[in-house]
């Protein structure tokens, strides 16, 4: 789950936009779409049952009619009066009687079997009368081998349906005789292939599964068209006489519809595997998947657009942002919209322009006390030096000519003309290099040109401008505490200038002992007495940026290389 998680949250907020409108869209959809397929399954069901229901129902009224056709049939015999005459005629003549029968009965009957062609026979069973062929028979014969259906305590006042040795019989006791109390019975058995063909091949399910099965008041089974299962119909036998119920047999859920046909009094059983009926809803599947594939399609395309649109604002504030974290702070950045990201658009450009106004704000500030501390320091510098120059006029005075003091004293002109620099933060290198100069002609008469000192500028520095100042302290380090720290041997002094191709790198190199590790890293973080290396590393870096300042080079006994590295700038 964390993997998960974690995989969502490195996701782009576009992706997870879309991904977002997709689950809380798919949710319902697949809701709706789930629902959508059980009540279209629940309706086809419904539909499917109902159109059995209609075809059994059909059946059933065509077995009723076909029934309907031969109870007709059978009281066309009992009523007919020409035949209850004969019956009940006490016949003193077997050759009267057998001439009567000839005559009226035999046909009578022929042409019943010929409009009924299900009929395999046609007897009327009478008590106390010759037997005729098989048209007249003894009542005895019925009494032993009806198989219960006969009971002459009963007077039949309808037709009755029954199975006699597997064999499908129509019977009807005749109404009171009109010439005797004595009654008959009419007897027709039916070829039952026959009678049942129209429901041997019926079946609606293409597994073949399906069955109809007919059972009689006692419910014993009358027909089945399949003679294979057994075990079900003895299931739906035992069933309720519902319209429509449910068996399980070996796994399988049946669905059984039941309609009564009146005539016999039986009911005629449908049974299907309840699968079968289902085997369609793989159509309101496909289509309900394509529907929601469909949707889907549809809404990633009008999600990936409303994204678009709307993360495309961002991606354009997150570009201003990285430009800005580039150093470009000089942009104006507004939205018209007024929605969440025209807002933040609008509150990041506002805090943008305060910026500005706090970075220039305080880089002002800060040239102000750099200049400030500039000011005082030339303010220390003046009548501490002027006070050592003095000195060593005012001592060389006494021991030598003129010309030397004369010498010190142009030296010194020079040297304050160049450091005050009218008032001006910005010099020309080469006023710079005069003043180096001019501090060292000085250096080396207070030192009683104790150590040599070499000048490697190149002509073409000249050209640009740099920070008043700049250099000196470089060189009074130098000589303070390299030349100065020498114990043995004579000090000398390397100063150099030269153009590179986009800077300028002034280098003051002296041998004397050299600098700790340990102090090369703080001697431009630290603030030291008077005018350190400190003050002009920040003072170069506010000029012109961080790329430009001092670099410290040093071994210890090695001596000390101090770079200094300015841009070629030009005072506008």
């Amino acid at each position: 789950m964390s993997t998960w998680l974690q995989a969502f949250r490195n996701m782009r907020f576009k992706q997870k936009l879309i991904l977002s409108y997709l689950i809380v869209s798919f949710i319902p959809m697949a809701l709706l779409g789930t629902y959508s397929y059980q009540q279209s399954k629940l309706f086809l069901r419904k539909q499917t049952i109902q159109g059995l229901q209609d075809a059994v129902g059909t059946i059933a009224r065509g077995m009723s009619d076909k029934s309907e056709q031969y109870v007709r049939t059978v009281d066309s015999v009992v009523m007919n009066t020409g035949l209850q005459r004969i019956l009940g005629t006490n016949y003193a003549s077997l050759a009267l009687l057998s001439e009567e029968l000839r005559k009226y009965v035999d046909p009578f009957f022929r042409m019943i079997k010929s409009l009924n062609r299900d009929i395999v026979q046609l007897t009327v069973y009478m008590p106390n009368m010759p037997e005729y062929g098989d048209t007249i028979l003894s009542v005895d014969r019925i009494k032993e081998d009806s198989g219960g259906w006969y009971n002459p305590s009963i007077q039949q006042k309808k037709t009755g349906w029954a199975l006699e040795r597997g064999e499908l019989v129509v019977y009807r006791q005749f109404p009171t005789i009109l010439y005797n109390n004595i009654a008959g019975v009419v007897y027709l058995k039916l070829n039952k292939e026959q009678f049942f063909e129209s429901l041997s091949s019926f079946s609606t399910s293409e597994s073949g599964r399906d069955g109809i099965l007919i059972t009689d008041g006692q419910r014993g089974v009358v027909y089945s068209n399949r003679e294979d299962n057994s075990r079900l119909q003895q299931q739906i036998v035992g069933l309720p006489s519902q319209f429509e119920n449910t068996v399980d047999i070996g796994g399988i859920r049946y669905i059984v519809i039941n309609r009564p046909l009146p005539p016999q009094g039986w009911v005629i059983h449908y049974y299907i595997p309840e699968r079968d009926i289902s085997m369609d809803a793989s159509s309101i599947v496909k289509a309900t998947v394509v529907l929601i594939i469909t949707c889907i399609a549809i809404l990633i395309a009008f999600i990936s657009l409303f994204s678009h649109t709307m993360i495309r604002r961002i991606y354009h504030l997150n570009k201003l942002m990285k430009q800005v974290q580039h150093g470009n702070l000089q942009m104006d950045v507004r939205s018209e919209h007024s929605d969440e990201i025209g807002e933040l658009t609008n509150r990041f450009g506002m805090m943008l322009h305060r910026i500005n106004e706090l970075v220039t704000e305080v880089y002002e500030n800060k040239i102000i006390q750099k200049e400030a501390e500039f000011k005082a320091l030339q303010a220390q510098i003046n009548p501490h030096f002027l006070y050592n120059t003095l000195s060593v006029i005012n001592w060389k005075s006494l021991k030598i000519g003129a010309s030397d003091i004369s010498h010190v004293a142009t030296t010194l002109s020079k040297f304050y003309r160049t450091s005050l620099n009218r008032g001006e933060s910005i010099t020309s290198v080469k006023d710079e290099v005069h003043n180096i100069q001019s501090f060292v002609d000085i250096q080396l008469v207070m030192h009683d040109h104790s150590f040599d000192v070499s000048y490697q500028i190149d002509d073409e520095v000249y050209r640009y401008d740099t920070v008043n100042l700049s250099i000196q302290p470089l060189v009074e380090n130098a000589i303070m505490h390299g030349i100065d720290q020498k114990e043995e041997g004579r000090g000398k002094l390397v100063i150099t200038a030269k153009a590179c191709e986009d800077s300028i790198e002034f280098s003051v190199e002296d041998n004397g002992p050299g600098i700790e590790k340990a102090l090369q890293d703080d001697i431009l973080v630290t603030q030291s007495k008077g005018y350190g290396l400190k003050n002009v590393n920040e003072r170069i870096k506010l000029m012109f940026g961080d790329g430009y300042g001092i670099t410290v080079i040093s071994d210890k006994g090695q001596g000390t290389l101090m770079k200094l590295t300015i841009p070629k700038y030009r005072k506008q």
